[in-house]
């Protein structure tokens, strides 16, 4: 099943957006934050998408987000929001909850081993309370930066070493790493595909086809996979083209 995502979604009214994706995917991943905060959705959402042939998953709020914060009352904040979002996923039907790890901040450089500690410590608590909502979290794999955990897989397998979590695999962020070929060893535990291209350098989200991604090679490897292919685009007229191209290929 292939679904759209997109930020630019989350600007623009609930119902608004329900029209424009319903009219060419069979799902959508909401993400929740813009006017979609999910929270503040919820009540909207059970009312309209009775109306509307889609499934649904969702992607954590993203903006101002930390849970590997060194200030415990900023990663509190932060673990809070993502509970809450995961809550109101799991009451709205949802079934996979896409996060990202933490992030190293100035006083993180200084303290590595700390921040992938309390990161840790973060994604036991959400995967805890997962479970006892009946919703599968999905940890993300970042793009290049010197700012992000879980670019490659052995920081990301570190991660969630102990716990239960599931796999979002973000195809154009392991192509800045240049590591595609490494993550796909661990298919066994993607639960969602993030699928967008870019030049191998940034992570541009472009259009399937428009960078470097070799995407034949890479569904070639998921062959027997049964989750969501995920297109992440700046906006619905990409979403639609790479839709198309990645139906070809699917074939």
């Amino acid at each position: 099943m292939i679904a759209a995502s997109s930020p630019a979604f989350s600007i623009m009214d609930l119902q608004d957006a329900l029209e424009y994706i319903s009219r060419d995917f069979e799902a959508w991943e909401v993400v929740g934050e813009g006017y979609h905060s999910l929270p503040e959705i919820e009540k909207e959402f059970l009312e309209l998408t009775p109306s509307y042939e889609l499934e649904y998953s969702a992607h954590s709020p993203m903006s101002d987000i930390n849970i590997g914060s060194l200030n415990p009352r900023m990663r509190e904040a932060s673990i809070r929001e993502l509970l809450e979002g995961m809550g109101a996923a799991s009451r709205m039907g949802m079934d996979i909850y896409t996060i990202h790890p933490g992030f190293m901040t100035p006083i993180g450089f200084v303290m590595p081993d700390r921040v992938k500690e309390v990161t840790k410590l973060s994604l036991r608590r959400l995967e805890t309370t997962s479970r006892d909502l009946g919703i599968t979290v999905a940890l993300e794999n970042m793009p290049r930066s010197p700012f992000a955990m879980a670019t490659d897989p052995d920081t990301l397998k570190e991660l969630i070493e102990d716990i239960e979590m599931s796999i979002c695999f973000d195809i154009g962020h392991a192509n800045t790493m240049g590591l595609i070929d490494e993550f796909l060893d661990l298919k066994d535990r993607f639960v969602n595909i993030h699928i967008h291209d870019n030049m191998g350098a940034t992570d541009e989200h472009l259009p399937i086809g428009k960078g470097t991604v070799d995407f034949p090679k890479i569904l070639d490897r998921l062959i027997g996979y049964t989750g969501r292919y995920v297109i992440e685009s700046k906006g619905i007229e990409d979403a639609i083209e790479s839709q198309k191209e990645l139906r070809r290929l699917l074939l």
